[in-house]
């Protein structure tokens, strides 16, 4: 029996990724079938199965493979440059990158969800991608005294919410004056009161 670090088990993962990932970028997850996949990656089918229990399980490690990794912005930078810098990353990502809205919008299916490794790390992955960063700079900013203390996860739902909730639905994309506006009504409610200093204060 093959172990799941045995070399040959290595190449079919692999094979069988390539070959998922190409179905993915042209055709969407719909492509991603058995029958396509054994087939462009010349991989017998129990062989897909000892490694993707399901299609799910398949189509959600492809589109690990195309999870972005965004640049942190400089630490050092006001925490207003901050997160414009990682708002107006999320917003081009989802913008100019259709395979992010086509990933979000499959995991919010609740495809393989709770009972599928592949799907789970998925899921991990966008929070590491897209979550993450923003956790990090608020996390920093609460630390020093800038921002007042409050819940991360719904200051990420409030920050990046409104940008993934446009574009899946199709409203026009946020322009750079959309996320200041975003941003700056996000700090009139968390800004400490002795941190409105240059570059940290926002318009009354």
């Amino acid at each position: 029996m093959q172990s799941p670090t045995d070399p040959r088990r290595a190449r079919s993962r692999g094979k069988l990724l390539d070959a998922a990932v190409d179905l993915l970028l042209s055709g969407g997850a719909a492509a991603v079938t058995v029958d396509a996949v054994t087939r462009v990656s010349g991989v017998a089918r129990t062989t897909l199965y000892r490694n993707f229990p399901s299609t799910d399980s398949l189509i959600a490690a492809a589109f690990r493979r195309l999870l972005p990794t965004p640049e942190p912005p400089p630490s050092d930078a006001p925490v207003r440059e901050q997160l414009l810098e990682l708002c107006t990353t999320m917003a081009r990502l989802l913008q100019d990158a259709p395979m992010q809205q086509s990933m979000l919008g499959w995991l919010a299916m609740g495809r393989g969800a709770g009972t599928d490794d592949e799907v789970g790390a998925l899921r991990r992955g966008v929070v590491d991608s897209y979550a993450e960063p923003l956790h990090a700079v608020l996390s920093a900013a609460e630390s020093d005294g800038t921002l007042i203390p409050g819940d991360r996860d719904l200051a990420v739902a409030q920050l990046a919410g409104p940008v993934v909730l446009a574009r899946m639905i199709g409203l026009r994309p946020f322009t750079a004056a959309d996320i200041e506006m975003l941003v700056d009504d996000f700090l009139r409610s968390r800004l400490a009161e002795d941190a409105s200093g240059p570059g940290e204060g926002t318009d009354s």
